[in-house]
């Protein structure tokens, strides 16, 4: 029992490092939760450890609380996630490594060296890096009677382990984990009548973006909800992921965008918008714009944003024409396309907020295949 009490010890001591380090100090709920799931599982209570018990004993949910309808403990496990990789990424040095896979709130414990087993502890197959798993007998039990009958869904394939998943598996990952339908926002243009403007068209591009998302989103067993122009509001945005789709055309695609370091700026012509860098001043602008919005190329802006604003996952396609749009949303649906984009991008990229810049050139209304021509993580 000593050799149990001293792992613990060890354990408990790394997370209150962590709980003390920038990447915690500043949020209460997140250090709460962390220090939760650890407590419960290093006293042999992991199977206990559900979405409903950490609402009740960690954010004060009522009996009445419903995971359908309320995804706080989701955003706040996502977020402690994203702490956990940004402490990792500070301290990679650090002797014990505290993990929170995706699917599930047990946390799985790694060492650099393997740790002293006791009564309660099993040692698992060294993993890569002479990482070794460690998790209590009552939490293997739980994991295998789980991932049996998760194994007739569909979805499993993203409570694999990362190095298994394409970029774009990784991309979508947190999506699934959220568990609540994606929002696509679709911007709705407006036609002039005898009795006023009437919101009845949506753009050629915008169609094609929403089509490839019902394709990507069927096949990966992702729910989604359509909202059309202003049948979207903020609190909505705040309890689901979305996507938002449009530029200029878009409130909520300039909304989420403003003040990252690519925006969308709009001119006193059309032909006079562009997208800029607000840390170089570089500008791109579509090419030969006409004013019915045909160009032989446009540019547009693709982000993925765990959005402060919101508390909730976010991600934009949003072109200066109705063709950039579709050109950007093809990034975020086709693994090709978007294996460029993060190509040359930091560790641990899919924790951290992205933008980059695609062009397309446009035969007719068909635009190309997106080339990257600008990328920020951060």
């Amino acid at each position: 029992m000593t050799e149990s009490r001293s792992l613990n010890h060890q354990i408990a001591d790394h997370v209150g490092l962590i709980l003390s380090a920038p990447a915690f100090i500043s949020s209460k709920r997140c250090q709460q939760l962390l220090s939760y799931i650890v407590h419960e599982a290093i006293e042999g209570r992991s199977d206990e450890i559900t979405e409903r018990t950490i609402a009740y004993a960690v954010f004060g949910k009522s009996q009445r609380f419903e995971p359908s309808e309320d995804s706080l403990v989701r955003v706040k496990a996502h977020e402690v996630r994203r702490r956990l990789a940004e402490y990792y990424r500070d301290n990679p040095d650090a002797e014990v490594r505290i993990e929170l896979p995706l699917g599930g709130y047990v946390p799985v414990f790694r060492s650099r060296e393997p740790l002293q087993s006791g009564p309660e502890v099993e040692e698992l197959p060294a993993a890569p890096l002479a990482a070794t798993n460690l998790i209590t007998r009552r939490s293997a039990f739980w994991w295998m009677g789980g991932a049996a009958i998760a194994a007739a869904i569909p979805a499993v394939r993203y409570v694999l382990n990362k190095r298994t998943f394409t970029p774009i598996d990784r991309l979508w990952a947190p999506v699934a984990e959220e568990k609540a339908p994606l929002i696509i926002s679709v911007p709705v243009l407006t036609t002039q009548t005898q009795n006023g403007p009437i919101g009845d068209r949506v753009g050629i591009g915008v169609a094609a973006a929403i089509s490839m998302a019902a394709d990507f989103l069927n096949a990966h067993s992702l729910a989604y909800h359509l909202r059309f122009g202003t049948a979207l509001n903020f609190e909505q945005l705040k309890e689901q992921p979305s996507l938002l789709l449009g530029g200029f055309t878009s409130v909520w695609g300039m909304w989420a965008t403003n003040g990252l370091r690519y925006t969308l700026v709009s001119g006193e012509k059309w032909a006079d918008s562009y997208i800029v860098d607000s840390q170089s001043g570089k500008r791109w602008q579509a090419d030969n714009l006409k004013s019915d919005g045909y160009a032989t190329a446009d540019y547009a802006i693709v982000a993925r944003l765990f959005h402060p604003g919101s508390g909730q996952i976010m991600f934009v396609a949003a072109g200066i024409t109705t063709f950039g749009t579709e050109g950007a949303a093809s990034v975020l649906f086709h693994p090709r396309t978007f294996a460029n984009v993060v190509k040359n991008a930091p560790p641990n990229w899919e924790s951290k907020n992205f933008e980059a810049i695609v062009k397309v050139s446009i035969l007719g209304t068909t635009p190309s295949m997106p080339e990257v021509v600008a990328e920020h993580f951060w």
